[in-house]
């Protein structure tokens, strides 16, 4: 019996280390300290986390599978580059998943999760009065997370990597976004979003969520006309 305590609390931890790995590594992806298109190894990531290369190496596979990382001939594990013709594809893929998450989060939210919903609406406002946008970011990953949880679809899951990769183009456009948008309103729709789910308002979930999509997709294509005309 304490042979199998013992085996199940390893298991555990490992699986807590692989997932603090993950987490490490996509926020340096997200925030654009691993630039796209550079190479990474096993050991220097687990020399600047300070994270065993066993847990790093599991990591570096589930970033893979996501998407935010690939394997080229001759280089090695990359991080995926950045380009117009692609976001619009993840955002094309985001937008049919989220619809179906938002609405089907607040259709089967519980009380309980409801006020788990309500505490990260109030943090988004703090962090906004804060203009913490690293740990707005952090946040939006819980956020997106939660939805998941309450959505009770777990077929919904490739949310998760498609958010992290529309984290980062936002964060890669960052000035271009200042120059035509106002500050603050891409959180601001999450706390709309979040306050309708908590509510167990189906209806007014869709529609904010579809009012979000659109914004998106305006910022998006704005940043590709941006970049069209600065390559000529």
């Amino acid at each position: 019996m304490t042979t199998t305590v013992t085996a199940e609390r390893d298991a555990a931890e490992a699986g807590n280390q692989v997932d603090l790995a993950y987490e490490k590594i996509e926020d340096m992806i997200v925030l654009l300290d691993l630039a796209p298109g550079s190479r990474i190894t096993e050991a220097m990531l687990s020399q600047r986390l300070g994270i065993g290369r066993t847990p790093i190496r599991e990591a570096l596979l589930r970033l893979a599978s996501d998407g935010l990382l690939v394997w080229l001939p001759r280089r090695g594990m990359v991080v995926r580059e950045i380009n117009f013709s692609m976001q619009m594809k993840v955002f094309e893929a985001r937008r049919a998943i989220e619809t179906v998450l938002v609405a089907a989060a607040a259709r089967r939210r519980t009380r309980a999760e409801a006020e788990r919903m309500a505490e990260v609406v109030a943090r988004f406002r703090e962090l906004l009065v804060l203009g913490d946008q690293e740990e707005i970011m952090r946040l939006d990953r819980q956020y997106i997370r939660l939805l998941l949880e309450l959505s009770r679809n777990p077929f919904l899951a490739p949310i998760i990597p498609l958010y992290s990769l529309s984290s980062r183009f936002w964060h890669a456009h960052h000035d271009l976004y200042l120059s035509r948008y106002r500050y603050g309103v891409l959180t601001d729709f999450h706390i709309r979003i979040g306050e309708a789910v908590a509510a167990g308002d189906e209806v007014s979930a869709s529609a904010v969520v579809t009012e979000f999509m659109g914004y998106i997709e305006s910022f998006t294509v704005y940043v590709g006309k941006e970049l069209s005309v600065e390559s000529h």
